[in-house]
């Protein structure tokens, strides 16, 4: 986050990698924001906690993948299982089938399966280019925040407890970055989708958001008529 006051305050070092600062911000602020959220009144907000851990799977997944394996990964990650397994919430935790919205379903599977390939995108960029963005893994974290917005949007179309969270966590991501390869569209960015990309993906996310907080007006409604 000090990349981000750099950024607006002008004491910021790193030209062409404003983009990716910006979205390693975002996806660090909301891993650690989810763990810290559900710390009060728990057994409500089970989608935070759950956020947590896919974005950090996510990670662990990417980096492993190339190469940069560190046991820290794992205790981490058991840390934030070890707090799933003894949450309040128990077996409620788990979404139901019967609670999936099936039009927000497709809709966070097209989005999964676009950040998928992202992903891919990054991952290879990664492992095949030798630039400034490779020496700090930048592309790693763009591919970790592919695949958690992926994780996160399939895992909010399920509507299990606490659902916003994962929803507007997989938006904030897909609108910081379509924001930021507004405001930086060069190439020297490395992963800036430019102008009408980054337009695109902003206005894909609050549709998301759109059609998420729409369904469960109609569930509310169809609740009361019931």
């Amino acid at each position: 986050m000090t990349f981000w006051t750099g950024i607006f305050l002008g004491e910021y070092y790193y030209a062409s990698h404003e983009l990716h600062h910006f979205v390693l911000g975002s996806f660090l602020g909301l891993l650690v924001l989810g763990v810290v959220v559900q710390a009060v009144r728990p057994s409500e907000r089970v989608g935070a906690l759950h956020s947590a851990i896919i974005m950090w799977v996510a990670f662990v997944t990417v980096f492993t993948l190339a190469g940069t394996f560190s046991p820290v990964f794992v205790l981490l990650l058991g840390l934030l299982v070890g707090m799933a397994i003894v949450h309040p919430a128990a077996s409620d935790q788990l979404p139901s089938l019967e609670s999936v919205d099936k039009r927000l379903a497709v809709v966070a599977g097209v989005t999964a399966v676009g950040a998928i390939t992202f992903a891919g995108v990054e991952l290879n960029a990664q492992l095949t280019l030798n630039d400034g963005h490779v020496q700090f893994d930048h592309y790693l974290f763009m591919a970790a925040m592919g695949l958690s917005v992926a994780g996160l949007a399939l895992y909010g179309s399920a509507r299990g407890i606490g659902w916003r969270y994962p929803v507007y966590a997989a938006a904030s991501l897909l609108i910081v970055f379509g924001l930021a390869s507004i405001a930086y569209p060069g190439g020297e960015q490395g992963s800036s989708l430019g102008v009408a990309g980054g337009a695109l993906v902003a206005l894909w996310a609050l549709s998301f958001v759109a059609l998420a907080e729409g369904g469960e007006t109609l569930l509310e409604r169809v609740r009361t008529r019931g």
